[in-house]
């Protein structure tokens, strides 16, 4: 499962932040074969893009469903656009904003945005295997 594979990327030894913590592990649990310089990619957005914007758990999740959906291009996968609307409003749904900043202010409690971060596991998990038994059908 996606979100215990989230839960061992997000002990101390690997320092990783939500971004990172999400490609890392869906990387392993779908077996990208994500280059570890593709993997840094994901660096940058955390704490949303460092400046507390958009959820690094959304950028890095959306990362995730262009990689295992995308055919060639963004344009000629449309389905690609219906899956990242899919999570982000069910993550905005369940968690209440989108913005890291906000999420933070709301969440004080959880520890380096665990929540966050499982929630967002959870979600993409349930798109990424609704769409995978979409295709087998």
């Amino acid at each position: 499962m996606l979100k215990e594979m989230v839960k061992k990327y997000r002990e101390e030894k690997y320092d990783l932040n939500c971004a990172e913590s999400i490609i890392y592990a869906a990387n392993e649990e779908y077996d990208l074969n994500l280059s570890n310089e593709t993997l840094k990619v994901m660096s940058g957005f955390g704490g949303g893009m460092g400046i507390g914007h958009i959820c690094g758990v959304i950028t890095a999740s959306v990362g995730v469903i262009g990689v295992m959906f995308t055919e060639i291009s963004g344009h000629k996968s449309p389905r690609v656009k219906e899956m990242t609307q899919e999570f982000i409003n069910n993550l905005q749904d369940k968690l209440g904003y989108i913005k890291c900043d906000d999420l933070k202010k709301e969440y004080t409690n959880v520890k380096k945005c665990t929540l966050m971060i499982e929630t967002g596991a959870e979600i993409l998990e349930e798109i990424i295997l609704k769409e995978k038994q979409n295709k087998i059908l």
